[in-house]
């Protein structure tokens, strides 16, 4: 490549299939450092157990010039704390990180994207996070990219200034919602209170707490009043249908990526785009699902609370 690259962090588990998809991407940057972080198996679980031995084969395909950092669990921390150890360990050595997990798969394009942005804004204490995700792409920018209150993680690179910041257990939220919270944040009052519900309940909740993080990420980054990157065109596609948080496809699996995306206009201002939010707000954020799908989603979760 004719870029620098930046350290790619991968997350793994137990499903080699996509992890090799998402390898297979990696290794066309040829990134010259690459982390791999896989949680460890779950007590008795010999398929667990084949899958970390699967993963290793797969990462044991680095032929380029490439400094590789392994750290495979040999018990499990689960999907909450393994992402934050797995993110937390690579910024022991890095000031900044590409991080992909693994049904996760970028296009080529994505990582030069990621490279300019952490150079240009890393001593931009605005920003936060460099999202990969464009799920409004029928809102057309004029720019290459804009600052916007979402920024997705499948597919994200942030700096260690703002990793630093976080906090699993969002021990500062009783505070920050006594003050207002997020109807300081969001302008669009609806948006405030359904993302406020979430991040509630998640603080609320310990077992929820022991296998979400990304709730508790964007926290950090509303509660210091960050702003997110999103590009023009979406660069990783999300192929996860399945697994911890996600049974069948929704509207941010297998989205197109551009393979030939480059940076060509940066924004004029360095604010939120509150058009595209609220486009965003409504197209995907609280995109209602059709009636007859919630009512089949809704009986599905009765029958396999019965069996």
């Amino acid at each position: 490549m004719k870029y620098p690259s930046v350290p790619v962090l991968l997350i793994t588990f137990n499903r080699p299939k996509t992890t090799q998809k998402v390898f297979n991407a990696i290794k066309k940057a040829k990134p010259s450092k690459l982390y791999v972080f896989n949680d460890g198996p779950r007590l008795g679980n010999d398929e667990d157990l084949k899958a970390s031995e699967e993963i290793k084969k797969i990462v044991n395909q680095v032929d380029w010039e490439c400094e590789l950092f392994l750290n495979f669990l040999k018990k499990p921390l689960g999907c909450g704390p393994g992402p934050v150890a797995a993110i937390t360990w690579a910024f022991e050595k890095e000031d900044r990180l590409i991080v992909l997990e693994d049904d996760c798969i970028p296009s080529l394009s994505f990582f030069p994207y990621c490279y300019e942005l952490l150079e240009k804004y890393k001593d931009d204490t605005r920003i936060w996070r460099v999202s990969g995700n464009n799920y409004s792409e029928k809102y057309k920018l004029e720019s290459s990219y804009i600052f916007s209150l979402y920024g997705h993680s499948w597919g994200w690179a942030t700096w260690k200034r703002c990793w630093d910041e976080f906090d699993i257990n969002m021990t500062t939220y009783p505070e920050f919602e006594k003050i207002g919270g997020l109807y300081n944040v969001f302008p669009n009052t609806k948006a405030a209170k359904v993302l406020s519900k979430k991040i509630s309940t998640i603080y609320q909740r310990k077992d929820l707490r022991s296998h979400i993080w990304d709730y508790q990420a964007i926290y950090s980054i509303y509660s210091n009043y960050g702003l997110c990157i999103v590009p023009q065109k979406n660069l990783v596609s999300n192929i996860g249908e399945y697994g911890t948080h996600s049974n069948g496809k929704n509207n941010t699996h297998h989205h197109f990526v551009d393979e030939s995306f480059k940076i060509t206009k940066h924004p004029d201002f360095i604010i939120p785009n509150r058009q595209y939010d609220e486009y965003h707000f409504k197209h995907v954020i609280n995109k209602k699902r059709p009636f007859i799908i919630r009512i089949l989603r809704k009986l599905k979760r009765i029958v396999k609370k019965i069996l």
